[in-house]
C-alpha cells in the first residue's frame, strides 16, 4: 500500500514536470512573436515609410554585395525608408538655397576703366560689370564677366545680363554707366558732383517696385519732349537714329504701328523691378540681344535706339516725360 501511494505520487510529480515545460515553452514562444511584432511595430513608428530614396554619405561606405533579385546600391549612398511626414536627422550638412540678392547695380566697361569704386562706394549693392573689349577676348578669364563682342554702347551688356540672369533676378536692377562722377564725363549723372554713387544710395526702391520702372535722369533736355521723330519732314541726316528707329521697331516688337514720336530723358541709366522685367519673356530679350550684335547699324546708332526704347520695353509709354519736381519726389524721395 504505501509503495502504491508512492508510485502515484511521482506519476503525478511526472505529470506535474511535463505541464510546467509545455506551458513555460508555449509562453516563451508567444513572447518571442510577441517581440518580434514589438520590434517591427518600433521600426514602422520611426519611418513610417514603404518608400526608399538615396541620402548621399560622406563617411560610410557601403561595400556589401547586394542579395540577390535586389537592386544595386551604389557606394557612398545609404538607403532609408522616408516620407512626407518624416523626420531624419543626417551626419550631412543641409544646403540651404542661396538667397537673390535684393539689388544689383549692372555696367559696362572698357577693359582700361577703374570700376573698383562700386566695391567701395556701393557696398550694399550686388554688382555685375561686363567687360566688353581687350585682348583677353581670345583667352577669356572666368571671372570676368564679358559680352561676346563689343556693340551697341552700355545696350549690350544690358541685354547680356538680363538674358543670363532671367530666372535669377534680384528685386531691383538698376543700369548705370561705369564712370563714378564728375563733369563733363559724367554730366548726364542727375546728381551733386554728378554721382552714380549719390544718385542710386537716394534711389526711391519703394518707388522702383510699385512702378516697375524709372529713367534715373530727371532733367528732361536731351530727350524730351520730341527727341525722335521716326517720320521727321524733311528728315535731317544727322538723326540717324529716327532713319533707322521704324525698321528696328517692327523687327524687336512684331508690330507695324512705329509710334510717331519715342522721347525719354536721356542718357540709358534707369532702374527696374524684377516683376516688370518678368512681363515679357526671356525669348524677347534672346531676340533684342540677337537683332543688337547682328544688325548693320553702326555702333552709335543701334546704342542709341535702345536708349530710346528702354522705356517702351519695361512698360511705359513712347512719350515718358514727367515734370522735373514728379521725377525727383518719385525717384529720389525730394519732394
Amino acid at each position: 500500500m504505501h509503495i502504491r501511494r508512492q508510485f502515484h505520487l511521482c506519476l503525478a510529480a511526472a505529470w506535474m514536470v511535463i505541464l510546467i515545460v509545455v506551458v513555460r515553452w508555449e509562453w516563451a514562444s508567444n513572447l518571442g512573436d510577441t517581440w518580434k511584432d514589438f520590434r517591427k511595430t518600433a521600426r514602422l513608428s520611426r519611418y513610417e515609410a514603404t518608400e526608399q530614396i538615396p541620402i548621399e554619405n560622406d563617411k560610410n561606405d557601403i561595400t556589401a554585395a547586394p542579395t540577390s533579385g535586389s537592386p544595386s546600391v551604389p557606394r557612398n549612398w545609404h538607403c532609408i525608408p522616408l516620407t512626407t511626414s518624416t523626420v531624419i536627422v543626417s551626419s550631412v550638412p543641409k544646403s540651404e538655397p542661396t538667397p537673390l540678392p535684393k539689388r544689383v547695380v549692372v555696367m559696362g566697361k572698357l577693359e582700361s576703366e577703374d570700376t573698383s569704386w562700386v566695391n567701395t562706394d556701393l557696398s550694399d549693392w550686388h554688382h555685375a560689370i561686363y567687360v566688353v573689349d581687350g585682348q583677353n577676348f581670345t583667352t577669356p578669364d572666368s571671372s570676368i564677366l564679358r559680352t561676346p563682342i563689343n556693340k551697341g554702347n552700355e545696350a549690350l551688356p544690358y541685354l547680356t545680363y538680363l538674358v543670363t540672369n532671367y530666372h535669377s533676378l534680384p528685386a531691383t536692377i538698376a543700369f548705370v554707366h561705369s564712370h563714378r562722377d564728375g563733369f563733363p564725363r559724367a554730366w548726364h549723372t542727375d546728381a551733386p558732383n554728378h554721382s552714380a554713387a549719390a544718385m542710386l544710395k537716394s534711389l526711391n526702391i519703394d518707388f522702383i517696385q510699385r512702378n516697375g520702372y524709372a529713367n534715373l535722369r530727371c532733367i528732361a533736355d536731351p530727350g524730351c519732349p520730341a527727341e525722335v521723330q521716326s517720320f521727321r519732314d524733311p528728315p535731317e541726316a544727322h538723326r540717324t537714329i529716327e532713319s533707322a528707329m521704324p525698321d528696328a521697331w517692327r523687327t524687336l516688337f512684331d508690330n507695324s504701328t512705329v509710334p510717331p514720336i519715342l522721347a525719354t530723358p536721356c542718357c540709358s541709366q534707369f532702374a527696374v523691378s524684377r516683376d516688370q522685367v518678368l512681363t515679357r519673356p526671356l525669348a524677347d530679350y534672346e531676340k533684342y540681344r540677337d537683332w543688337l550684335i547682328e544688325t548693320e547699324l553702326d555702333d552709335d546708332t543701334s546704342g542709341r535706339v535702345f536708349e530710346y526704347l528702354w522705356h517702351v520695353i519695361f512698360g511705359q509709354e513712347p512719350v515718358y516725360c514727367p515734370s522735373l519736381e514728379r521725377c525727383y519726389c518719385d525717384v529720389y524721395g525730394r519732394c
